[in-house]
This record gives C-alpha cells, sequence and structure tokens, in this order.
C-alpha cells in the first residue's frame, strides 16, 4: 500500500480519519504480534520491481509509459531527466529511489507521477521584473526548487540521502517513507500560499472548502510553472558500462556481518552508486593496512543492485595506481564510457604493410590529386 493509499473507517466519528494499516482497522495486538513475527528478518524494498515486458509494451502503445535515455546531472546527481516525446521541457525524475537502479545513459521506461508530485520551477520568462515579483512572492522554501528537495535535506535516514549525498555508509532502511508526509505538508504550505495570494489579488475575504485536493491546489498555478515528474519502471536497454573508478575503504560498522564480507567502492563518478566489494576481491592486506591504498585508483564493475539494498554488489576488477596521475587517471575515464583502448589483434595488424619502411605505389600516385605541398591561406 502506498504511503497515500488510506481509507476512513466507518466507524470513527466524523471529521476523525483512521488510517488503514497493514494489519487492518481494529486488529488486536496480539494479531500484530504474529504478523510482525512472520515479516521479522524480511528486508524492506527500497526500490520497486520492475514492470514486465508485456505491461511496459502495451503501456508504450496506449501511451501511459514513456520511453527515453536518462540524463543525470553530474552536480546535483538527485536530479534526472528524459526528453519529452512531444519535445516540450523534459521530464524530471527526482532521486535515486525514483530512477529505480538506473544509471546515466540508460534507455529506460517511466510512469507520469500524480500532477500534486510534479516539479514546482520558476516560470521561464524575458521580463525580469516579472520573474522577480514571481520569486519574491512565492515562500523561500518553494522558489525555483522541488517540493521533496527539503525532505531530502532534512531526512538523513531517507536512502535517497544515503546514496546521493553518501552521509552513511551502513544500509540503514528506516525513515524511507518520511518523505511522502513531507511532501504532502510542502504542497499544503504551497496550496495556502496560492489561496492567499488570491484573496490579496480579488481584495475579498472569504473561505475555501477544507475538502479541496491537494491536485486542485497544485493545478491552480500557471502550467508552465510546474514540471512533469517520473519514476523509472523498466530498464530497456543498460547503455551504462557498470564500471566506475574510485576508492575502497572499509565499512563503518566493524561488528556488523558485511564487515567481514564486504568493503565499500566509492565511485569518482557521484552519478554511480556506493558499491559492496567482496573482500577477496582486494589486496590481501587490505583490511590490516586499508591507508595505505587510500589514494589507490580501482575500477570496480557493478554485477547486482537488488530491490533491498542502498547499495549495489560489484567485483574489483583492476588497479589503475596512483590517483592524480594522468595514466591511471585517462584509463578510468575510458573504462566507465566502455572504450576499448586495448591492443590490437593479430588479424588486424595483419591488414597493415608488412614490409618497412613503406613507400606509396606509383600507380596510386598516379590516381589521386597530391596535396602534401599544398599551403592553405586562412582569410581573415
Amino acid at each position: 500500500m502506498s504511503h497515500l493509499d488510506c481509507r476512513l473507517n466507518p466507524g470513527t466519528p466524523r471529521g476523525v480519519s483512521s488510517v488503514v494499516g497493514p494489519h487492518g482497522v481494529g486488529a488486536s495486538p496480539g494479531d500484530k504480534k504474529s504478523k510482525n513475527k512472520s515479516v521479522r528478518g524480511k528486508k524492506k524494498s527500497i526500490f520497486e520491481t520492475y514492470m514486465s515486458k508485456e505491461d511496459v509494451s502495451e503501456g508504450l502503445k496506449r501511451g501511459t509509459l514513456i520511453q527515453g535515455v536518462l540524463r543525470i546531472n553530474p552536480k546535483k546527481f538527485h536530479e534526472a531527466f528524459i526528453p519529452s516525446p512531444d519535445g516540450d521541457r523534459d521530464i524530471f525524475i527526482d532521486g535515486v529511489v525514483a530512477r529505480n537502479r538506473a544509471l546515466n545513459g540508460d534507455l529506460v521506461v517511466v510512469k507520469l507521477l500524480p500532477e500534486e508530485r510534479w516539479q514546482v520551477i520558476k516560470p521561464e520568462s524575458c521580463d525580469k521584473e516579472t520573474d522577480g515579483a514571481y520569486e519574491s512572492d512565492l515562500p523561500e522554501e518553494l522558489c525555483g526548487s522541488h517540493l521533496l528537495q527539503q525532505s531530502l535535506k532534512g531526512d538523513n535516514d531517507s536512502p535517497d540521502v544515503i546514496i546521493e549525498a553518501q552521509f552513511d555508509d551502513s544500509d540503514s532502511e528506516d525513515g524511507h517513507g518520511n518523505t511522502q508526509s513531507v511532501l504532502v505538508d510542502g504542497v499544503k504550505k504551497l496550496s495556502g500560499w496560492v489561496h492567499e495570494k488570491g484573496k490579496e489579488d480579488a481584495g475579498a475575504s472569504g473561505t475555501k472548502d477544507e475538502s479541496t485536493s491537494v491536485a486542485q491546489d497544485t493545478r491552480a498555478l500557471p502550467e508552465k510553472s510546474l514540471q512533469r515528474s517520473a519514476k523509472v519502471v523498466y530498464i530497456v536497454e543498460k547503455k551504462h558500462s557498470r564500471a566506475a573508478a574510485g576508492f575502497l575503504k572499509l565499512l563503518a560498522d566493524k561488528n556488523s556481518e558485511l564487515f567481514k564480507k564486504y568493503a565499500l567502492f566509492s565511485p569518482s563518478d557521484h552519478r554511480v552508486p556506493r558499491i559492496y566489494v567482496p573482500l577477496k576481491d582486494c589486496p590481501q592486506d587490505f583490511v590490516t593496512r586499508p591507508k595505505d591504498y587510500a589514494d589507490t585508483l580501482f575500477v570496480c564493475r557493478i554485477v547486482d543492485w537488488k530491490e533491498d539494498s542502498n547499495f549495489a554488489l560489484g567485483h574489483l576488477a583492476k588497479s589503475l595506481g596512483q590517483a592524480g596521475e594522468i595514466e591511471p587517471e585517462t584509463e578510468g575515464i575510458l573504462t566507465e564510457y566502455g572504450v576499448d583502448f586495448s591492443d590490437f589483434s593479430s588479424e588486424v595488424l595483419e591488414c597493415l604493410p608488412q614490409g618497412l619502411p613503406w613507400t606509396i605505389p606509383p600507380e596510386e600516385l598516379s590516381k589521386r590529386r597530391d596535396l602534401r605541398n599544398f599551403t592553405l591561406v586562412a582569410r581573415c
């Protein structure tokens, strides 16, 4: 059940709402305790399960799903976009959870979110006075930013914060559902501003029906002030190489079971998630002398990323050398972008002239225009 999926209890007095929880309304403590035992030990899913190929194909035909190449902002890596099919403003994808384990360059299929969860942006206008007035009228925390942005800054337990800002290397999942409540509060704050602004402009007082939905309040904004938002529901093609250059370090919690099995790989490109690497892939003395490898650049490849884990699983491909030096850094970039820089095969080398030194045959010179001594004069 989603965070906003709630029902009114018929037995509740009028005006008081009751949310139906996972145990149902009126469940006894004994029932709850037995249910908790059954789900104890099962990790809560952070990411949604991908849709089936059949459902994706049908959704694309009906127009309920949209396909496009994912672009992740390298400076604000919680922001991602896909181009709009109609050529309008790009579709916004907010956070790692909404990206659903897709990486930069992947061909993905997305589903639009409800309008009340769309991005609120400053309208594009050439009139600076109009822009300035609009921005000054908007509440400061909502001006030119998405409503969820504040929740990402304030909710340190959110998986988005853990992965994107990389504040903690633990696999904590608590507080994942808090962002939705913060979103509703932010939208309500925006709705109140829209209502008050309308009363001031009209110069008349009035009361607004409290049952007006958040979606209606959001639609009260100018259309160009909203940017469609979506979530990834399927990865058509993994264009990203799933390889990254970065650094190794030990896990923070030395008493955890993960500490005995894995090290943590931190990619230099923050658009790539942190990766658990088996200790057997690491240098033999890494556990006892981790500081010796603090400035060593490694290449790691993602092999899996489960629905219930903040971090991906991978294996250490190779050690590149000292970070900051040209050759290791260059090799890391080429590897990450999937550029083959290996030596040419013997088949390719056999295509080249074998007799050295090689000269142009006379018959070739006779049917070509010789520009070797041609001087190009540039005109200013």
